[in-house]
C-alpha cells in the first residue's frame, strides 16, 4: 500500500496540475475575449468607414433633390429653409446611426479670394477681409499674413510673413504661396492662435480654391454680410436676414436700407441668392465606434451631380 506521504505528494501534484489547467483556461478565455473585442472593433470600424462613404452619397442625393425641386418650381435659390439645411440627428443607417449637417460654403468669406493679382481688386478684398476680422474681434493684421500665404510671390505684406519668416521656426517650413487646401491650414500662418481660429472658422471658407466667390445673402451670417461694405450696418444686415429667403437678386431691392449699396455691389458680382458649394459634417456611430468626417461638394448647376472637393476623417 502507498504510504501516506506518497498520497500527499500525489494530491499536491494533482492540485498543482489542476491549478495550471485553471490558469491556462483563464488565460485562453482572456485571450479569446481580447481577440473577440479586437475582431468586433475591426468589424465596427469597417462598418463605420463603409457607412461614412454611404453618408457622402446621401449628401449628394439631398443636394440633387434640392436642385430638382428648384427646377420644378422654376425658382433657383438656396436658403436655410431648403431640404439640405435641415440637420439629421441619429438617423438609422445600416447597423449604425448618422448625425449630419450640410452647410453652404457660399455663406462664408473665401480666404482664397485674397490671392488675386489685380492691385485694385486685391486692395478691396483685403479691406473686406479686415472688416470681417474686426467684427469677429480678431486682429486684422492676420489678413496680411494670409495674403502672403496664398499669393504667388515672396514679397511680404506690411504685417505679413513669407518663407523667410517661417524658415526661422522650429521645425522650419515655407509659405505655401498657393491656395489654402483646408481651413485648418490657417493654424500654420503667422499670428494665428487657437482662439482666433475658433472665432474665424464658422465664417470663412477656402472653396473654391480658385477664389472669386460670391456671398449667398440667403445663408450668410450678419457679420459676413456686413463685411461686404462699410455702409452695411448691423441693422441693415438684420433687415436682410428678416427678409429672407430672396428668390431673385432683384428681390433684395425691396430692402430699402440696402437697395442703393446692393445695386452697386451687384454690379461687382459680390453676392448671389444661390449656391453650388456645400460641406457636410457627419458623425457615424456603430456600437462603441464613432467617427467624424467632413466632405465638401461642388454641385453642378446643370446636372445636379456633385463632385468631392475635400474629404477628411476627423
Amino acid at each position: 500500500m502507498p504510504r501516506s506521504d506518497e498520497r500527499g505528494v500525489a494530491l499536491l501534484l494533482a492540485l498543482v496540475v489542476l491549478a495550471l489547467l485553471v490558469a491556462l483556461v483563464l488565460e485562453f478565455d482572456t485571450e479569446a475575449r481580447r481577440e473577440y473585442r479586437d475582431a468586433a472593433a475591426f468589424r465596427d470600424n469597417f462598418k463605420v468607414d463603409t457607412l461614412t462613404r454611404a453618408a457622402v452619397q446621401a449628401a449628394r442625393a439631398v443636394l440633387m433633390q434640392d436642385l430638382i425641386k428648384d427646377r420644378q418650381a422654376g425658382q433657383y435659390f438656396d436658403s436655410t429653409t431648403d431640404l439640405w439645411a435641415f440637420p439629421i440627428t441619429k438617423y438609422a443607417i445600416g447597423d449604425g446611426f448618422l448625425t449630419a449637417q450640410i452647410e453652404d460654403e457660399r455663406s462664408k468669406f473665401n480666404l482664397n479670394d485674397l490671392a488675386t493679382t489685380d492691385p485694385a481688386t486685391k486692395k478691396a478684398k483685403i479691406l473686406r477681409a479686415k472688416r470681417l476680422f474686426e467684427l469677429l474681434l480678431v486682429s486684422p493684421d492676420l489678413v496680411d499674413a494670409i495674403v502672403d500665404w496664398v499669393d504667388l510671390d515672396e514679397i511680404p505684406e506690411p504685417t505679413g510673413a513669407e518663407s523667410l519668416y517661417y524658415q526661422t521656426l522650429h521645425p522650419p517650413y515655407r509659405a505655401a504661396n498657393a491656395p489654402l487646401q483646408s481651413v485648418h491650414d490657417l493654424r500654420l500662418i503667422k499670428g494665428m492662435t487657437s482662439a482666433s481660429f475658433d472665432r474665424l472658422a464658422p465664417y470663412v471658407t477656402v472653396f473654391p480654391e480658385e477664389g472669386d466667390s460670391k456671398i449667398n445673402l440667403n445663408t450668410a451670417s450678419p457679420v459676413v454680410i456686413q463685411s461686404l461694405d462699410p455702409r452695411i450696418s448691423q441693422s441693415v444686415a438684420g433687415e436682410i436676414i428678416v427678409g429672407r429667403p430672396f428668390k431673385t437678386l432683384q428681390m433684395l431691392d425691396q430692402v430699402s436700407s440696402f437697395e442703393a449699396v446692393g445695386k452697386e455691389l451687384r454690379l461687382q458680382n459680390l453676392y448671389d441668392v444661390k449656391s453650388d458649394i456645400f460641406s457636410a459634417r457627419m458623425t457615424l456611430t456603430v456600437n462603441d465606434v464613432t467617427k467624424r468626417a467632413v466632405v465638401t461638394l461642388r454641385r453642378d448647376t446643370n446636372t445636379g451631380n456633385s463632385t468631392i472637393l475635400y474629404y477628411r476623417i476627423l
